[in-house]
């Protein structure tokens, strides 16, 4: 049987921009991905695990800077989903959760496969919509119309993220030998969507605050590559201090990037006479710990957060003003404004910034081994206009710590959960989405976690994946509450013992491993080139060294 409804679904995410449809397979769905897969202008790859489907959906998505759909079976399929979609939801990356259903009357039947999937992830989604499941009358076809123009558009508007639709059907839900899918032009909402900016009465304070401020703070959180923004920040400089994790992607020259080490809690109170006055914030979720404590514990008089959208984000407990704009745009008319402002006199902080990064040098050129030295060996040997993908617990921080320029590295990391699901599968996303090279550094207990992203049949043979494998959970040995129990092993280091060679055998990748620094140098002459297949560096270390080595770093750090 064709369903007209399913053929207008799939026609209007196609007029709407979707260009990629990852599907899981299943029968209830079958009338749905049939019809995704019938669609000229959309590709529909094939991931068998539900839950690594949605994160391979999510890092397509934040490539092609565009939505992607995802179409699963009706019952604990849609479950899977959740992972993927509450970090898309804080992570604002748009996707289009398509869920076949049993219709109403079998919920609760004790009917196999058949849940109570209406809203079934109310918390962490922007709209959920439920499709009509009797389209006899005209009234019903109009509503399953709308329905699926205001999801679309709602994925679409900012803060992006994702939208559920979920499709009840009832059989048959096969097309008939002598049927064949077709697609009508069908009626597609617009939404024209106005850049917006303070008005005048509105400017006067916020020049005013500028103008009385004497030591102002730029705060780039978790945000995607952005050169208008880049520049806009650039032509700021001069005015104030720009800091940027490496999750920001605007590490460029000036900007201060080495917080996380000299921002330590035994530093705050000779650095307190430094704080700011104004704190400008804009992007998302802030790595570094250290810089959120400093400046909670150091109230600035004004507290601006620049973001498009319904979301308010008072992370750092002293915001007081919101400004509902693109940053970039906001930033380049706060430019024009100040332009006679007075420079920025006060070099404390750009100080600070360099001493921290000399003692990094210094350190790791007196290290002989360890997984900090290992990441920066790594992150420097990549070649120009990687992309960087950084897995969660140890693997973004050392990363963080190292840094890297935001001209030649792209970087991304799962920070809207900062779960360890998923950083497999959304590196591998983007490994699909792009033609150059995709990297992953990721840590050995969320490498194995997510095993399942490379059980596919894509080709992503332009993706390097670094496992830095010290048999366990590492950054718990670095928190003294977990470390200080007489469980620590069994609960929060959770040896296994696992390798991943025999991984790359079952699934066709080249493997290769290390286990000192004479050997990493050697393996990275040739990592990077271009192969037929994926390519897996294991590094084994030791987690106790490690941390020791971590600790003698910023120990140094203490004024």
């Amino acid at each position: 049987m064709i369903f007209s409804h399913i053929n207008e679904l799939v026609a209007l995410c196609a007029a709407h921009g979707v260009k990629e449809a990852i599907i899981s397979p299943g029968s209830r769905s079958a009338a749905i991905t049939l019809t995704f897969e019938a669609h000229p202008d959309i590709n529909v790859r094939m991931i068998p695990d539900e839950r690594s489907a949605a994160f391979i959906a999510m890092g397509i998505a934040q490539q092609a800077q565009q939505p992607v759909v995802l179409v699963c079976t009706s019952g604990s399929a849609a479950l899977n989903y959740a992972p993927a979609v509450a970090e898309a939801f804080y992570q604002e990356v748009p996707l289009i959760v398509i869920t076949a259903d049993r219709p109403p009357e079998w919920v609760d039947q004790y009917d196999g496969q058949t849940i109570r999937q209406e809203g079934i992830y109310t918390n962490h989604i922007k709209s959920s919509f439920n499709l009509p499941v009797d389209l006899s009358h005209s009234d019903a076809k109009w509503q399953a119309n709308r329905m699926v123009n205001e999801a679309l558009l709602t994925a679409q508007t900012a803060p992006f993220g994702p939208v559920h639709v979920n499709v009840p059907l009832r059989e048959p839900f096969y097309p008939e030998a002598h049927e064949e899918i077709s697609f009508e032009t069908p009626r597609v909402i617009r939404k024209f969507a106005v850049d917006q900016l303070p008005n005048e009465a509105h400017w006067e304070l916020l020049l005013d605050q500028w103008k009385s401020a004497t030591n102002c703070w730029i705060i780039v959180g978790h945000n995607d590559p952005s050169k208008e923004l880049t520049m806009a920040l650039s032509t700021l400089r001069p005015y104030a201090n720009i800091f940027s994790d490496i999750i920001g992607n605007q590490q460029t020259e000036g900007v201060i990037t080495s917080q996380d080490l000299f921002l330590q809690p035994a530093n705050f109170g000779a650095f307190t006479t430094e704080a700011p006055d104004l704190i400008i914030t804009i992007g998302k979720s802030l790595i570094s710990k250290n810089l959120k404590l400093f400046l909670r514990k150091n109230p600035p008089k004004q507290h601006w957060h620049i973001n498009q959208g319904e979301r308010l984000n008072d992370s750092l407990q002293h915001l007081s003003h919101w400004i509902d704009a693109r940053p970039a745009q906001f930033f380049n008319e706060l430019n024009i404004r100040i332009k006679d402002s007075k420079s920025l006199s006060n070099s404390f902080w750009t100080d600070r910034n360099a001493v921290a990064k000399e003692a990094l040098r210094k350190h790791l050129a007196q290290t002989e081994y360890s997984e900090l030295k290992a990441t920066h060996e790594v992150m420097q040997a990549m070649p120009e206009s990687t992309t960087l993908h950084l897995a969660n617990s140890m693997a973004v921080r050392y990363a963080n710590f190292v840094g890297v320029d935001s001209n030649r590295t792209t970087v991304y990391s799962n920070r809207g959960t900062s779960g360890i699901d998923g950083c497999n599968s959304t590196a591998l996303g983007a490994a699909l989405a792009a033609d150059q090279m995709v990297t992953l550094i990721t840590g050995d207990l969320a490498f194995f976690y997510d095993r399942n992203a490379f059980w596919n049949n894509e080709k992503f043979n332009n993706l390097r994946i670094i496992i830095l494998n010290n048999d366990g959970g590492g950054i718990f040995g670095m928190i003294k509450g977990p470390r200080q129990q007489t469980a620590y092993q069994k609960l929060f280091q959770t040896p296994h013992g696992l390798t991943a060679k025999k991984l790359c055998k079952e699934f066709g990748m080249s493997y290769l491993s290390v286990k000192n620094s004479v050997e990493l140098k050697d393996v990275l002459k040739h990592f990077n080139a271009k192969s037929k297949t994926a390519k897996i560096l294991e590094i084994f270390t030791d987690s106790e060294e490690s941390a020791k080595d971590l600790t003698s770093l910023k120990q140094a750090l203490v004024v």
